[in-house]
């Protein structure tokens, strides 16, 4: 099939087309929104779980360094 051919196929689809009559009625909006929402809230836990993980394993290994001085002082 050659190159105008596939271009008036094209132009004969566009003008013999019917109108759709479809929408997105407010409860689907409401669901999309509300998903939207959760994947942030989501993404927001696992970023403040990670980030608690990593603070407390930074923070017991400076807790294991002063008990160590502390019994090495004694």
């Amino acid at each position: 099939m050659g190159s105008t051919m596939k271009k008036y196929i094209s132009l004969l689809a566009l003008f013999c087309s019917t109108p759709v009559f479809a929408y997105i009625d407010p409860g689907s909006g409401s669901a999309i929104m509300s998903a939207i929402v959760g994947i942030f809230v989501a993404i927001g836990i696992t970023i403040k779980t990670y980030w608690y993980k990593l603070k407390g394993l930074f923070a017991k290994s400076k807790a294991e360094k002063a008990d160590q001085e502390s019994e090495q002082n004694k």
